[in-house]
């Protein structure tokens, strides 16, 4: 055989298909890119329900790709997920489809049920009927939170021993996908890995969550609604550096094995947005203290946990993974990437999300 031949019979070997969940929301996108660009032996398969958080955009820069292919795809549908899989053979799952705003799950709970609970039992029946008597090679890769384990006192870390102690909707309906999970490897075999990370920030992030609402409201001129007294705290995760997270932990992760993936940065709600007021200010050129005088206090959400804060000692002794970038860098850059994306803010910043936005944000008394 001469050596093209022999290359491409090596290509041909390595090949693998890869189903990847929620590739059109923020973290997935960022993973689709990342696995699609470094792995041209592996063909990625996209699969969204593209409900609001959702958008394709966050990955037009692939779509053309010859290893990527997508599905729109509700994964609470259990006959349309196992329709998908008798069509494809995946080799891995990388399942990151989640309803994952907490505020929606205490107006909401019964779609993070139906997301985050159905539609992973649903992948991981899907995954145990494919790949039954022929596990080998194969991978589960569950992403998860850190709000599963609770609320921290004001000292230690969550490790990936501490006990689960959800308390919203959104963290109970997490645990209890984790738990299916780790039952399906115990009962069943499969193999798999699971994740818990800190709060991820970073482009194409949907304008609910703290930075981007904080950074367009700023840019307009709104208010900044800040939970409380303002001293909740949480540990920031820059998303690309969970990206590479997930990339290590995919290929070199051990069966049955949680890591705990944390910025090791953590940060008050205040003074995070005091920070971020500060970098907008230089950005727009306004005067500093400008922004600050937007925050205004509003009244705390049921179950609001006091602080998070992730020891992820594990997977950089294990892996060898660590932060890339440092907060400032990465809030920086995060800052830049909107003000110069104001046409995918604009189009993501809808009628109905503004009306919810009022709703759910209502002055303290």
């Amino acid at each position: 055989m001469h050596g093209n031949g022999r290359k491409k019979l090596e290509i041909y070997k390595m090949r693998k298909k890869i189903l990847i969940t929620g590739g059109a929301g923020f973290i997935g996108s960022h993973v689709v890119r990342l696995f699609v660009n470094k792995y041209p032996e592996y063909d990625i398969v996209n699969l969204d329900y593209l409900t609001y958080a959702g958008n394709l955009g966050n990955i037009k820069d692939v779509v053309e790709a010859p290893n990527y292919s997508f599905e729109k795809l509700d994964i609470a549908d259990a006959s349309a997920v196992n329709a998908l899989f008798k069509e494809q053979h995946f080799d891995g799952i990388i399942h990151l489809a989640a309803e994952s705003h907490v505020d929606r799950s205490i107006e909401n709970p019964m779609s993070f049920v139906l997301t985050n609970v159905i539609g992973t039992v649903n992948l991981l029946n899907a995954a145990r009927e494919q790949w039954k008597g022929k596990m080998d090679g194969k991978r589960f890769y569950h992403i998860s939170t850190d709000e599963v384990y609770g609320s921290l006192g004001k000292e230690g870390f969550f490790l990936e021993t501490t006990a689960y102690d959800p308390n919203s909707p959104y963290s109970a309906s997490k645990a209890s996908s984790d738990h299916f999970v780790r039952s399906y490897g115990e009962t069943y075999d499969l193999p798999y890995v699971l994740t818990n990370c800190s709060n991820n920030y970073g482009p194409n992030q949907f304008p609910e969550k703290l930075i981007p609402l904080f950074i367009n409201n700023i840019r307009n001129n709104k208010s900044l609604p800040v939970y409380g007294d303002g001293m909740y705290t949480r540990d920031w995760l820059y998303v690309l550096d969970h990206a590479l997270a997930i990339d290590l932990v995919y290929h070199s992760g051990k069966n049955t094995e949680t890591y705990n993936i944390g910025g090791f940065n953590e940060w008050t709600n205040i003074d995070l947005i005091r920070l971020l007021c500060g970098i907008m200010d230089k950005k727009l050129g306004r005067a500093e203290g400008t922004s600050v005088k937007l925050i205004t206090y509003v009244k705390d959400r049921p179950g609001h946990d006091r602080r998070y804060a992730i020891d992820a000692s594990k997977i950089n002794e294990e892996l060898g993974w660590k932060p890339t970038v440092t907060f400032q860098e990465g809030l920086a850059a995060t800052v830049q990437w909107y003000l110069e994306n104001e046409e995918w803010l604009n189009s993501v910043t809808s009628g109905d999300y503004q009306n919810y936005y009022s709703s759910m944000y209502s002055k303290r008394s």
